[in-house]
């Protein structure tokens, strides 16, 4: 009786002290839903991670939400980094005001505030497709205004460089009436069309992708926000940031699905050469989403990028 209860006292110090390491290890605050107020009538939604010194805030695509990273986010050690992972206005869980104002620029005014507010020295900031546009105007932005603001590295993941490439999808919500369609199709079967699309490996499309991007259709005025968008993205407004590409000094990985009919690889070797200090990696057997699709080898490239000196 007596082994008995020191073996029971054993075990409840052992858990004791164990739960105590891992609340050590991982503050109870190291995931959180936050609200940014940019202006009187536009909220923008994001989610914060870990607790590091590096700060990485990560721009989602063209018609999804940050939980396009939710397949990368867990890998980032949250005692190294804090992930701001944001929903652009018009997506996800931000603001979506019928007010016109949703170009690149918009956008990128948007996140360059959210930056400026982090006030650190040590940010990375990441893109995907159209947030990967956005990410670099606010790059270029910073540059011109010569903020004190400052972005240590650029990542930008099968990004929206140039215009002429731009996805059929986003060309169909340019058709007047054919986009308005588009929004009478079950949000489960626009989720698989697109997931089609945008994967290589069909095997990997699962029912738990299938709900994440059919969840991206269910917010209130998407079809204003989704329409205007893709109306509001103009060659004459893409020509000036294409021009500055050359005038980047900061340090750039580029990340591109070798099999992306969405945007394709050609974009990436164009970008690649006209970023002065960009170097390309090029993931075999993937698609347009690497973050999704390929997410560890997604992972590994932009935290070696990251960490080199």
């Amino acid at each position: 009786m007596r082994n008995q209860l020191r073996m029971l006292t054993s075990l409840s110090l052992l858990l004791f002290f164990s739960s105590s390491i891992l609340s050590l290890a991982e503050p109870k605050d190291s995931y959180r839903s936050m609200t940014y107020a940019y202006s009187n009538n536009i909220n923008i939604n994001y989610e914060m991670i870990g607790y590091g010194d590096k700060k990485v805030v990560l721009l989602h695509g063209f018609g999804t939400s940050l939980h396009t990273w939710d397949d990368i986010k867990e890998l980032f050690p949250k005692n190294e980094f804090t992930l701001y992972l944001i929903d652009l206005k018009g997506f996800g869980n931000s603001s979506k005001p019928e007010d016109d104002q949703y170009t690149i620029q918009a956008q990128s005014k948007i996140v360059e505030q959210f930056i400026r507010d982090i006030n650190t020295d040590s940010l990375y900031l990441i893109g995907h497709s159209f947030g990967g546009g956005v990410a670099l105007l606010t790059q270029i932005s910073l540059l011109n205004e010569n903020s004190k603001t400052k972005i240590s590295k650029l990542i930008l993941i099968d990004c929206l460089a140039y215009i002429q490439d731009m996805p059929l999808f986003m060309e169909y919500l340019r058709i007047p009436v054919l986009n308005k369609l588009t929004f009478l199709l079950p949000n489960k079967f626009k989720a698989e069309y697109i997931l089609n699309k945008i994967f290589y490996d069909k095997k990997l499309i699962n029912e738990k992708l299938i709900e994440r991007y059919a969840s991206f259709y269910n917010a209130d005025d998407l079809e204003y926000t989704f329409i205007t968008s893709a109306g509001e993205i103009n060659k004459n407004g893409y020509k000036n940031i294409t021009d500055d590409y050359n005038k980047i000094p900061t340090p750039c990985l580029i990340i591109w699905g070798k099999n992306d009919l969405v945007l394709s690889l050609n974009n990436g070797i164009k970008l690649s050469k006209e970023i002065p200090h960009s170097r390309l990696e090029i993931i075999d057997a993937c698609g347009h989403v690497p973050q999704e699709e390929k997410p560890e080898v997604a992972f590994n490239k932009i935290y070696s990028f990251i960490n080199a000196h």
